[in-house]
């Protein structure tokens, strides 16, 4: 179990809404994540799987470019799927890949960072988001002039699928991608999940869960990492966490991954 010994003024760690990662106050509460027209996809046939970010899971809202993954993986059965496409639209950016093998798969992407400037105006709601202490707060306010808080963000995003029949490839649905934020579903225990942040897994951290009808609900990872969805929930949810590191100094980049996965309970 990974142990972080920062102070609080190093990091802070959320789950939720975007707030604190988008520039526009109009832009918060954004999610980024895959979406699969099946959940079994027939044998033989090109499986596509579109990411995308919306406000409201799982509305297919806003398109991401080619240009913006910086990390993608596809196994199926446990076999890596090679010759993997691409097709952008303003909703969507579809990725298309033709299976050899059937069984579990898993298709996991993780974007480029992106940077800017949070405005003066939104910085208050950025800290509350965070839960930034007062001292942080009070060291950013205390920088001469009126500064722009800068920031970060990267999107780490799975899905878990099928093709053809649902057993075989648990291996690579039970290990984690190396991706900085992660969920990893844990074998042979229906309906838990482990949240690992750089392979290690990440204890006392909050997550949301989101289902289709607009409902979400708040978890917190036990001292291994680990979170029960309730068995109230069923069919696909997507599951959501958020860790931010906070800088050295106040006036450096205040950093976030956000990590989601789309997985049917079912």
């Amino acid at each position: 179990m990974k142990t972080d010994n920062r102070s609080p003024r190093m990091k802070a760690v959320f789950a939720g809404g975007l707030a604190a990662l988008l520039a526009s106050s109009a832009a918060f509460g954004h999610k980024t994540f895959l979406a699969s027209r099946e959940a079994i996809w027939p044998s033989g046939e090109t499986v596509e799987i579109a990411m995308t970010s919306a406000l409201e899971y799982p509305d297919i809202q806003f398109g991401l470019g080619q240009d913006r993954v910086a990390f993608i993986s596809a196994t199926v059965g446990g076999v890596a799927v090679d010759g993997l496409s691409y097709a952008e639209s303003e909703t969507a950016l579809g990725i298309r890949f033709t299976p050899t093998s059937v069984g579990l798969g898993v298709l996991a992407v993780s974007t480029h960072p992106r940077s800017g400037e949070i405005p003066r105006e939104s910085i208050d709601v950025y800290f509350e988001e965070i839960d930034a202490d007062a001292d942080v707060q009070a060291a950013f306010h205390a920088l001469p002039g009126s500064p722009a808080l800068m920031r970060s963000y990267s999107k780490l995003t799975k899905t878990i699928f099928c093709v053809a029949t649902c057993e075989g490839g648990e291996e690579a649905v039970f290990t984690p991608m190396g991706q900085a934020l992660e969920f990893v579903p844990v074998q042979n225990e229906a309906r838990r999940f482990a949240l690992y942040q750089d392979s290690e897994t990440l204890a006392g951290h909050r997550v949301t869960i989101h289902t289709p009808d607009g409902r979400h609900f708040d978890a917190l990872t036990d001292e291994i990492g680990r979170f029960t969805v309730s068995a109230e929930l069923d069919g696909e949810v997507l599951l959501s966490a958020i860790s931010i590191d906070l800088p050295e100094t106040p006036d450096g980049n205040y950093h976030s991954d956000q990590a989601t996965m789309t997985v049917r309970l079912d």
